[in-house]
């Protein structure tokens, strides 16, 4: 066998199932049989537009990093995972020489091919049923985690760095501003952080009902409800702010949310670069900014959280595709925001 089966972008909106070789692998590498894979908004954007900033597409090509499946092949110095073993897969692949790698930092290596995206910065796509990645960054995940459950290790595991970089304490508090796919994510890290006072924000209903059955303390509709005025009369504040909307509006009520000495951690990705940002209001509480890019030493930690239930990754699940049905499940995501939390593609 030397084909396999690929769900082929041929242009923008335009997405067909077909075929291509199943790629080589190296003595330091896994074949991966891919059997599940996250859509993430990434994907929505280059359906749409067929590029994101810079990364314009060329075609064919497969979108999807959020990948889980089943070791067909292993290199010869690959050891630490066998045939048939159930994997997750890290999608950024930083090169781990140059002094950012060195410094721990790899996942702002300069050097980084990240699955899915275009040209140089780029790394062949998921969506496909089989897929060669270095074996340094592919996971043996527990029998008891099936792969649709281990291909959300990779939002799991932005939400848990934007933890990690807002320095939060056992026993402080904390607000969520957007209760997309990313947003509940947070969610989970931060229970499994131990973090148990979390407020969420968003406009859609339905994301708000998934939040308050992952036991947030309390949501508000922005559509509904002054945010500010409603989380501060209810609490006075709180420690940490994770701002996940990419939204101007949103992060006017940020800084007022925070208490003295708070953190507002910028977990969403900005559609333009410059945002208007109340100095003063951080400087009057002492309060800091921190900032996350994708992760970095959170992965075998994410697969340890679904494992072990501590982070129910399922919950967020709204909707399940074949790979065959790709193109109808992108356009839903882009449809229904209030209706779809999560889709898990089938491949």
């Amino acid at each position: 066998m030397s084909k396999m089966k690929a769900a082929l972008m041929m242009g923008p909106k335009n997405i067909v199932t077909g075929e291509l070789d199943i790629p080589a692998y190296g003595d330091d590498d896994v074949l991966v049989n891919i059997k599940n894979v996250g859509i993430c908004g990434a994907d929505l954007d280059f359906f749409t537009y067929g590029a994101i900033g810079a990364w314009v597409l060329s075609y064919p090509h497969v979108l999807g990093h959020e990948p889980a499946g089943v070791v067909a092949e292993v290199g010869k110095n690959v050891t630490h995972v066998k045939k048939g073993d159930k994997v997750a897969v890290e999608p950024g692949k930083p090169c781990f020489s140059c002094t950012t790698c060195l410094k721990g930092k790899y996942n702002m290596c300069p050097n980084m091919r990240f699955m899915s995206v275009p040209g140089d910065a780029g790394a062949p796509g998921a969506f496909c049923e089989y897929i060669a990645w270095p074996g340094r960054l592919v996971y043996k995940v527990p029998d008891n985690v099936d792969t649709a459950d281990a291909c959300l290790a990779e939002p799991l595991a932005v939400a848990m760095h934007s933890v990690n970089q807002s320095g939060i304490k056992f026993g402080q508090s904390a607000a969520i501003l957007g209760s997309g796919c990313i947003g509940m994510c947070m969610v989970l890290a931060l229970q499994a952080r131990g973090i148990k006072e979390i407020y969420m924000t968003d406009i859609a209903p339905a994301r708000l009902e998934k939040a308050k059955a992952l036991g947030v303390t309390e949501v508000f509709n922005d559509a509904e409800v002054d945010i500010v005025k409603s989380i501060t009369d209810r609490c006075g504040g709180v420690d940490v702010v994770y701002e996940c909307a990419a939204s101007q509006k949103v992060l006017d009520q940020a800084i007022p949310l925070l208490n003295t000495g708070g953190n507002l951690c910028l977990v969403g990705l900005w559609a333009t670069a410059k945002q208007e940002i109340d100095l003063n209001g951080l400087i009057f509480k002492e309060a800091s900014i921190s900032t996350n890019f994708r992760y970095r030493h959170v992965y075998p930690d994410a697969i340890a959280a679904i494992a072990s239930g501590a982070a129910p990754v399922s919950k967020i699940v709204s909707h399940r595709f074949p790979v065959e049905k790709l193109g109808e499940a992108i356009e839903l995501n882009i449809a229904d925001k209030n209706l779809v939390s999560k889709i898990v593609i089938d491949v």
